[in-house]
């Protein structure tokens, strides 16, 4: 990445970003945590400058102390889109010392409008500027990962985010089609064909092409991603038992197997369809890379289950990582700095393992 301003043109490795979510959620607490977490183990920031979006003055309300605002170069958000290469020249720390972490501030000043633990509009407002930022960020190529904090779906504005999620968003941004989620954690790599959709609507969404264009996004993803050569992908029915010949179903042998065989034919080693209730367990103990899952609590629960404090949402199929914590907002906790961080810790350094091993591909390339 290189200044094209007037000044000097100068080089620097892409930052890492962080959106710091809903105003009124955990978001920024675990963020801070992590951030603080990542400078006392000297995490990434020896490597890259690590970027939080957010309101100065609602993210302070969230930390131990204000005082642990001196943790960041505070900068405009302006004037870091307007000449971000020169600010951060500016911050490049001497030596082989760690990059200090940067804040971007969008600039709300009403510290009484929005509170922790209670959610309305604004902060649903606040949380999709935030993202607004980062697209652009993304966009203009000064970054190439992202980390997203939590928000509330419900208080967003429909207009600024007309999406069910994060996943839905950065593949409208990206203008990629069919994005495909991971979940990460728990000795776990899990890919969903569908996402938000009620259960009574999934049978219906299911189709061969669907199912075959996950398993193919996750084949890519494993190899590029995670550095896996020759990844074995588990495909889960979606009946009990499989289906078990269709004593329970049909999805499986009319979908389900022939979406594995179309897989099969291109070189893809994907195998099922597995039963649900034990093929997590298989995967768990080494025999398969990723598992397929056919719908969202089908693949999260064992997740969650093995790993609720660590899970980690990634976004596969797009130009850039984005990667999340698995929690929610956890309004009923905000500001009481209970909130735990390892999960948002395991999403900054899954994020920075994945564009850091595509930045070596592309420079080998």
């Amino acid at each position: 990445m290189t200044d094209t301003g007037e000044h000097e043109i100068i080089e620097f490795p892409p930052p890492l970003v962080i959106t710091s979510g809903d105003a009124a959620g955990i978001g920024p607490e675990v963020t801070h945590k992590s951030v603080k977490k990542l400078q006392r183990r000297k995490e990434i920031l020896p490597e890259r400058p690590v970027v939080v979006i957010g309101d100065a003055m609602l993210y302070a309300h969230h930390l131990d102390k204000p005082s642990a605002m001196q943790t960041y170069n505070i900068v405009p958000v302006d004037d870091f889109l307007e000449d971000c290469a020169y600010l951060i020249s500016h911050l490049r720390p001497a030596g082989d010392e760690p990059w200090r972490p940067m804040f971007l501030d969008c600039g709300f000043k009403d510290d009484s409008l929005i509170q922790p633990g209670k959610p309305c509009r604004e902060s649903g407002e606040r949380a999709a500027t935030y993202l607004e930022v980062a697209v652009e960020i993304l966009a203009d190529e000064i970054a190439d990962a992202v980390c997203t904090a939590p928000i509330c779906k419900d208080n967003m504005p429909r207009e600024a985010f007309p999406f069910p999620g994060h996943t839905e968003f950065f593949a409208n941004a990206c203008e990629v089609k069919r994005p495909v989620m991971l979940l990460v954690g728990g000795g776990l790599r899990v890919a969903l064909v569908t996402i938000h959709v009620p259960l009574a609507k999934v049978s219906r969404s299911l189709d061969r092409k669907s199912v075959q264009e996950t398993i193919a996004t996750t084949h890519e993803a494993l190899i590029e991603d995670f550095g896996i050569e020759k990844p074995r992908i588990a495909v889960c029915g979606l009946n009990p038992h499989a289906g078990e010949n269709g004593l329970f179903g049909n999805e499986e042998k009319k979908v389900i197997e022939p979406a594995i065989a179309a897989a099969r034919k291109k070189g893809i080693d994907a195998t099922g369809p597995h039963s649900a209730d034990s093929v997590f367990h298989h995967a768990k103990d080494g025999r398969y890379d990723a598992v397929v899952a056919m719908y969202h609590d089908q693949g999260l629960i064992p997740v969650k289950t093995l790993a609720f404090h660590t899970g980690v949402n990634m976004t596969l199929g797009l130009p850039i990582v984005r990667t999340s914590p698995d929690h929610g907002t956890g309004f009923d906790i905000a500001g009481t700095n209970a909130a735990n961080e390892d999960a948002m810790l395991h999403a900054l350094r899954l994020a920075h393992e994945v564009s850091t091993r595509r930045e070596e591909e592309y420079a080998r390339a």
